[in-house]
């Protein structure tokens, strides 16, 4: 992070950290008290006159001991421990996962009351030490009337995220890590200490008509102070430059220096058209669900932003996403999977040049087994963005479902590089282990993935997707019961979920019961669930898939 806790503003830092000031506090609070108890029951004792001098000195001498041990001590879950001189109060000593070598990542947000699954204490994460400054952009505050603007004042946060997402010498917090903190109660320094950055955007709109006023502030952690901040009160209309703006403000002040190609790329130029931009971000709104029903949503959202600019690159990407999305998760008809291929293709046609477009191309081609030419396109976005999560984490599922693990192993790392806090790639890199027979790499990524999952579902508790995904992972560690309560959670709340049955019965065939597994897994395709490829090929399965009811249900799948 910036400060390095030297000097007078990191001496006061330590203290806040380690709980001094508030210890001396209430310290004085309390003598003061007890004093005033002197003052009022000595005399009708009949004790010595110098009874209450001797508590006066007690207390001044017992002052510098307090202090003292609050400086050098800490309460934990774990009983009274000596702080250590280079974590704070609050911090997390090495975790399993620190100790296999692998980037820390973080918690995001104060812990809620966990469900009966995490059970991971807070941790202080580790930034990677690849000489780049770094920031989380937290979702802005919708100040309208209309509480329906949520869609927009999340959709430029968003925005603004992912122009910065270009910069190749800024980290930038994911957008599920960062928008966790949504409507929840957390000061700067502890998002910034939870997510790994050392810089935090946060900000505020509000929408009236066809006027919208955009107040923005970039804050640094270690001091908790301001680096820049800006108030926009403009037309609907220059939304775009505003964008534009903001970005630039916040580069210059980290103090970055671009050069001509990356102040292009953090201009927004996909659209000039304002409505067809307001039905862009509405289509994203919809795209974290991972259900049909707003992917459907999602696509018509999308499809009216082209009504207003038929060149919008952007819009036929973010449709060919939500048919790819939509074939892989919830309903496995050709036709899903020929529409993204159409409207992909359009997005490239439309924009070349876009990391988006042809990552979006890439995925098409990938639902579609034309894996080659996926493969090719998944290239060419990284080379475009190499901070464009999709392009590597998108490889990866395509090398995995051509059973080229190796290859797979490579996109897994670059994609939890690019985004550390991502579970997915670090489970999915754990599976390519164990389809290779490497345990001991295997084990070191399943842990991981773990803490990782954990994180998650203390913000997210109601993500079904990761709760099963999570049951796996603890029980390839072995740790069944913990997994069957997670995974019994997620069945409950996503029973008709074909995501969610297919995961689950990953869950029965680690465990060992093939008839559950089958039963979920054509529970799955029943609903909707239709990856064949990775059918073939998921390590999890292989318990199950020499029965010939697994092989009946693949031939179910066109």
């Amino acid at each position: 992070m910036g400060d390095d806790g030297t000097g007078f503003k990191g001496f006061i830092e330590d203290l806040k950290c380690r709980k001094v000031i508030r210890v001396a506090i209430g310290y004085a609070v309390g003598a003061f008290i007890l004093m005033q108890i002197a003052d009022a029951t000595f005399e009708p004792l009949n004790l010595p006159d110098w009874s209450a001098t001797l508590v006066l000195w007690l207390l001044v001498l017992g002052f510098p001991i307090a202090i003292f041990m609050s400086w050098m001590l800490e309460v934990t879950p774990q009983g009274i421990k000596r702080t250590d001189k280079d974590t704070p109060q609050g911090a997390a000593t090495p975790t399993t996962r620190d100790k296999a070598g692998l980037p820390e990542a973080a918690s995001p947000g104060p812990r809620p009351a966990a469900p009966a699954t995490a059970s991971a204490p807070n941790r202080t994460p580790i930034a990677p030490d690849d000489g780049r400054r770094s920031i989380a952009v937290l979702p802005f505050v919708n100040m309208s009337n209309d509480k329906e603007n949520e869609y927009f004042s999340d959709g430029i946060s968003e925005e603004i995220l992912n122009l910065l997402v270009k910069l190749p010498r800024l980290r930038v917090a994911s957008r599920t890590s960062s928008f966790a903190f949504k409507g929840k109660e957390a000061s700067i320094p502890e998002v910034a200490q939870k997510l790994g950055v050392e810089t935090v955007l946060e900000g505020s709109i509000r929408r009236a008509g066809d006027r919208v006023r955009i107040t923005a502030q970039l804050i640094e952690a270690s001091s908790d102070s301001h680096l820049w901040s800006d108030t926009y009160d403009r037309e609907l209309k220059d939304v775009f430059a505003i964008q534009d703006d903001i970005a630039q403000s916040i580069t210059d002040a980290l103090e970055m220096t671009l050069t001509p190609k990356e102040r292009r790329s953090i201009q927004n130029v996909a659209t000039a058209d304002a409505g067809a931009y307001d039905y862009y971000l509405r289509g994203r709104s919809y795209m974290y669900t991972m259900t049909k029903h707003d992917y459907e949503h999602a696509i018509n959202m999308f499809k009216k932003a082209i009504v207003h600019d038929d060149k919008y690159a952007l819009a036929f990407a973010g449709i060919a996403d939500a048919y790819s999305y939509m074939f892989r998760y919830t309903d496995a008809k050709r036709e899903n999977a020929r529409q993204a291929l159409e409207y992909s293709e359009r997005a490239v046609e439309m924009d070349p040049d876009s990391a988006e477009a042809r990552a979006s191309r890439g995925l098409a081609m990938f639902i579609n087994e034309r894996y080659e030419e996926a493969e090719e396109q998944f290239k060419r976005a990284a080379e475009m963005n190499p901070n464009l999560f999709e392009a590597w984490y998108y490889a990866g599922l395509a090398y995995s479902s051509q059973g080229k693990f190796r290859e797979a192993i490579e996109m897994y790392k670059k994609a939890g590089e690019v985004n550390p806090l991502d579970y997915q790639s670090m489970m999915f890199l754990g599976q390519a282990y164990a389809s290779l027979g490497q345990k001991h790499d295997e084990m070191k990524a399943r842990v991981a993935s773990i803490e990782l999952i954990e994180r998650h579902i203390e913000m997210n508790p109601h993500d079904t997707r990761a709760l099963c995904i999570g049951a796996n992972q603890l029980s390839n560690v072995g740790e069944l019961e913990r997994g069957e309560r997670m995974v019994e959670e997620a069945l409950v709340r996503g029973k008709d979920e074909p995501l969610v049955l297919y995961n689950t019965a990953c869950f029965y065939a680690i465990k060992g019961d093939i008839d559950r597994s089958l039963e979920l897994l054509q529970g799955a395709v029943d609903k909707g669930w239709g990856d064949k490829a990775w059918l073939e090929t998921d390590s999890d399965l292989d318990v199950v898939r020499d029965d010939p009811r697994f092989q009946a249900l693949l031939d179910r799948i066109d």
